[in-house]
């Protein structure tokens, strides 16, 4: 009887090793975590210029799972350099366009795995990528000109003239706003687009160098005017900044917060999850206007700090900022509270970082 309850005894033993071995090996409890996501399913792309001309652009992600960057993205998952200069990134139907501005290219890859999946050619200075439905979108291309392209075969299809120097755009309905900031001069204008038709239907007058555009929770569209000058570069002919707000139904200026003096420049325009809040760049630090302020009622969020762009993003409400460290090393994102302004972390990514597509 004893030597039947030994037998047993390492029987059992062995069956519960043979379970416990296969419980290993099984894949139901890691399973739900890694099925089913790809690498940059979900986070913040941040797109490095780099050093002009050497052709060092880039583009870093942030995971806001881990909080941490992967950079170079693009040449790891393809084995070949973005180019020169990495100027923005939007992604539209899962597919990410990355815009490289002195390449004259923008290269479409998938975004979730960074793949490539082929190259807008043929573009002269491309700044910003705006999708406009399944089979079209606009790329705004120095120096007077937004590029129509075809989704589907990646070519361009027509141009539609604009003034000097067109930038981010807008989708309002049937119509895109662009904004014009002159290039390497100044402009002070807004082509209105009819996307159904791809013609220019309109020149809305603004201030002078308008540098950032949103629409806000009401349909309105925001424009942040630099005015003429660049901070740190005073000029005797340097021109005050404005923010602007344009009724989309008339097309006419509703708002002009008119900004004080001529030597500070605001610069950008992001805007928060709820499109209420406004923030933008001013004397060199981060600045909030909620949208139903009138003159002055705006105030400052981050004192100061180097701050290249700025964006909000739309899952947590975070404010990110960029920070170049002179275009010449890998530069810096930091994240901050909106409520306070207090930091949150920062991360370092590539050289030159701009701009800011969060999925």
């Amino acid at each position: 009887m004893r030597i039947l309850l030994r037998l047993l005894f390492v029987w059992f033993i062995f069956a519960m090793f043979l379970i416990t071995g296969c419980k290993k090996d099984s894949p139901s409890v890691i399973e739900p975590e890694i099925v089913g996501k790809l690498p940059y399913a979900e986070g913040v792309f941040i797109s490095n210029e780099g050093q002009f001309p050497s052709g060092s652009g880039s583009v870093s992600f942030y995971n806001r799972i881990t909080g941490l960057v992967q950079n170079d993205i693009f040449s790891l998952a393809n084995g070949v350099p973005l180019g020169s200069v990495v100027q923005s990134i939007e992604v539209y139907d899962s597919l990410a366009y990355i815009v490289v501005n002195n390449s004259g290219k923008v290269e479409v890859v998938n975004a979730g795995t960074f793949k490539s999946t082929g190259t807008i050619a043929g573009l002269n200075s491309p700044r910003y990528f705006l999708g406009i439905d399944s089979t079209k979108g606009y790329v705004s291309d120095w120096p007077d000109k937004i590029a129509v392209i075809n989704l589907q075969d990646l070519s361009i299809s027509k141009t539609i003239p604009t003034a000097s120097g067109p930038e981010k755009m807008v989708l309002s309905g049937d119509e895109v706003y662009a904004i014009n900031g002159g290039g390497w001069g100044v402009d002070s204008t807004i082509t209105l687009i009819d996307c159904r038709n791809d013609i220019a239907i309109q020149t809305i007058q603004v201030a002078k160098r308008p540098t950032g555009i949103v629409k806000d929770a009401g349909g309105r569209i925001w424009v942040m005017c630099s005015g003429k000058g660049f901070n740190g570069w005073p000029g005797a002919d340097d021109s005050e900044g404005h923010l602007m707000m344009i009724n989309p139904d008339s097309h006419i200026i509703g708002k002009d917060i008119i900004f004080p003096g001529t030597d500070n420049h605001p610069e950008k325009l992001a805007i928060n999850r709820e499109g209420t809040v406004l923030y933008f760049l001013y004397s060199g630090g981060i600045y909030q206007m909620d949208i139903s302020s009138n003159i002055y009622e705006y105030s400052v969020l981050v004192v100061s700090g180097n701050f290249y762009n700025l964006g909000c993003d739309p899952v947590s409400n975070h404010i990110f900022a960029t920070d170049p460290a002179g275009f010449q090393q890998e530069g810096y994102v930091y994240r901050f509270n909106p409520a306070d302004g207090t930091m949150i972390n920062s991360v370092t990514v590539g050289v030159g970082p701009g701009e800011f597509f969060f999925r």
